[in-house]
């Protein structure tokens, strides 16, 4: 009787070795998808000084310095998680325009789309250019439901039109963006980081209990 009793008693640490081991397995999956480090995607421009290709006919339009362009993006994103496009925009040289009669102020104007997925702030930006001066401009976007949207970052010069009395935007760049986001067994990143907390307490305390009941035993 007694040799049955001890034999019950181990299957029973067996038991909750095993499911401390699943908790234990759970628990650092979760916590390291909720945790891994975004992957970043990213082009890079050079914007030559000079007439832009596509000014309208008979206009000058043209980038008064070389600026060197950089836009980046997650490639992904945690649903529930927020993130940001970001757009460089550095000049290359001393940033003087080598054009006579320019106006010295760049106006630059920025519009990032994703689809189905807000990008905030919402509309097209601008912002103006002393000779030297650097651009750095940020957007936010949130993984509010799961699957992957397609987008581009326009990036134009503007020009004022005396005669019209209006501004008209000349494109200078247009970019790709693709950002996906995902999801662990459908949850946002504070929940699976909080599931996967708990469950490497839960672990520690079966295997404990198990490691208890084994020595009391033995």
């Amino acid at each position: 009787m007694s040799r049955f009793r001890i034999t019950g008693r181990g299957w029973q640490s067996q038991v909750l070795f095993g499911l401390s081991l699943l908790f234990l397995i759970f628990g650092l999956v979760t916590i390291c998808w909720a945790i891994w480090p975004q992957r970043q995607d990213a082009t890079q421009l050079a914007i030559p000084a000079g007439i832009l290709p596509g000014a309208p006919a008979g206009t000058a339009y043209a980038s008064l310095a070389t600026y060197d362009l950089t836009i980046s993006w997650p490639r992904w994103i945690r649903l529930g998680e927020t993130d940001s496009i970001k757009v460089l925009l550095v000049p290359a040289d001393d940033g003087e325009s080598t054009l006579e009669g320019e106006d010295p102020t760049q106006v630059v104007l920025i519009e990032p789309t994703l689809g189905m997925m807000a990008v905030t702030p919402a509309g097209r930006l601008q912002a103006n250019l002393a000779p030297g001066q650097a651009l750095d401009m940020t957007w936010r976007v949130t993984g509010e439901q799961v699957g992957a949207y397609n987008g581009k970052v326009y990036l134009s010069f503007g020009f004022y039109d005396e005669a019209e009395e209006k501004l008209v935007p000349v494109p200078v760049a247009v970019v790709d963006v693709t950002i996906r986001v995902i999801a662990l067994w459908g949850l946002q990143q504070p929940i699976a980081l909080w599931l996967g907390f708990v469950g490497l307490v839960i672990w520690g305390v079966l295997f404990l209990l198990g490691r208890w009941i084994q020595l009391k035993h033995a």
